[in-house]
């Protein structure tokens, strides 16, 4: 499945292309180097349950994100894409489903992103386990 866009906006497309690389990069170094280009550096992640966590900075968020991807990606071999992306003003809605190798769904969720003036996310709630 491809990702689809609410929006007609290749700036919104771009940044949710972009914003995906934040959790799927394998290499460590890009990978940050991609949080630090799409964060704020006060960007805070607000994860619902199981995670149940406020993360705060670009060091915390690199963390869990960083543990996503060793636990679900390099482990499981599960991929990430936005199934649907839909803009209101300063926020973005964001849902998503993990895939397992062969493409059969094996969860899914939402991110409610909100960004600054300059397009950098300044928080962004996770929300897991969505049906």
């Amino acid at each position: 499945a491809l990702p689809i866009s609410m929006s007609n906006t290749t700036t919104d497309t771009a940044f949710e292309q972009e914003f995906l690389t934040t959790w799927t990069e394998s290499d460590p170094a890009k990978r940050r180097a991609n949080i630090e280009r799409m964060w704020a550096r006060d960007g805070k992640l607000v994860a619902a349950l199981p995670v149940a966590a406020t993360l705060e900075g670009i060091d915390q968020i690199n963390g869990l994100i960083g543990q996503v991807y060793d636990d679900s990606i390099a482990a499981q071999g599960l991929s990430f894409i936005y199934d649907q992306a839909i803009p209101a003003g300063d926020a973005l809605l964001l849902r998503w489903s993990m895939l397992t190798p062969n493409g059969e769904p094996a969860g899914r969720g939402v991110e409610v992103v909100f960004r600054d003036a300059n397009g950098k996310v300044t928080t962004d709630y996770l929300f897991m386990g969505v049906d």
